[in-house]
């Protein structure tokens, strides 16, 4: 009776603190009118970042939690989460994700009385797999976000070009990029209209571009932002430059593919070897073992 009084008590604390750190995380008055104010180029990028209950709780946790540094925050970024509170949410997340199992586990098997050894190590078992399970999510949204923008880029330099030629400057053509692939739900068509975003506010162009293969991680974006800043600085024919630049993108992107279909056959062989190969055997086998099983009873019999 004692111990269930104990974890009652103790979920009833939890719950109250959660509340409070999800109140106190709320968003002031003054930064929501600062929010309205400030238009697109102070809204989060991601789409499911809305105020919410929800969301204030998950940043309040997170607000406690560890491992928030400055690597987390450029995967956050790569990854495409840039709010104010992403770091905090993700935190807050994987805090949800690694402990809550754990707890739910632990504490019904303490109050039986089972031994406790054991259910630490299976306590800690849950919340490494939590812990892991979110960073790994992390990691494969942010190499799918990466590799969408590579997959872009050559046409969105083809636009470029066309753009260029056609005599628009180099802050209208990026407005215009931004503007048709951001129709398209497409990720470099947001990022550059993330840049229009930040030159429309007095950013300079250098820094604009600088800050936008910086937060993607994309080495294709780097190499083709350095380029263009370059080109600007020592006033060469951009057209003529991305032109070639996309070629070689181009050229990047067919030998990425071969590389990808000669790595097929080693990948293929372990599902061949331990999936495909045992039921053949099976098949083939099977009826002549059958009747060689058959065959050695009568012989046993005669």
């Amino acid at each position: 009776m004692p111990i269930a009084l104990i974890t009652v008590a103790t979920c009833v604390i939890v719950t109250t603190i959660v509340l409070c750190l999800g109140w106190a995380g709320a968003e002031s008055p003054i930064k929501q009118r600062v929010r309205q104010l400030g238009g697109d180029a102070l809204r989060p990028t991601h789409r499911g970042e809305e105020t919410g209950l929800l969301r204030q709780l998950v940043a309040g946790i997170g607000e406690y939690g560890f491992g928030g540094d400055r690597s987390l925050s450029h995967r956050l970024s790569v990854a495409g989460f840039r709010g104010a509170n992403a770091v905090a949410l993700f935190l807050g997340v994987r805090t949800l994700i690694s402990f809550g199992p754990a707890l739910l586990m632990l504490v019904p098997a303490v109050s039986t009385g089972k031994p406790l050894p054991r259910v630490l190590a299976t306590a800690a078992l849950y919340w490494a797999g939590g812990h892991l399970l979110a960073n790994l999510w992390l990691k494969r949204r942010a190499r799918r976000r990466v590799q969408q923008i590579t997959r872009a880029l050559p046409d969105a330099l083809d636009l470029m070009v066309v753009c260029l030629e056609s005599g628009l400057g180099l802050n209208a053509t990026i407005s215009k990029i931004g503007d048709e692939r951001s129709t398209i739900e497409d990720v470099l068509g947001a990022e550059f209209s993330q840049v229009t975003g930040e030159l429309r506010n007095g950013r300079t162009r250098a820094d604009s571009l600088r800050a936008l293969g910086a937060r993607n991680g994309c080495d294709d974006l780097k190499a083709l932002v350095g380029l263009i800043i370059q080109s600007d600085r020592l006033g060469a024919s951009m057209s003529k430059t991305l032109r070639t630049h996309a070629d070689l993108l181009r050229t990047k992107r067919r030998q990425r593919a071969e590389e990808a279909a000669r790595k097929l056959p080693i990948k293929i062989l372990f599902p061949l070897a331990v999936l495909i190969l045992p039921a053949l055997f099976v098949v083939v086998l099977g009826p002549a073992l059958l009747r060689l099983g058959d065959l050695m009873t009568m012989f046993g019999k005669g």
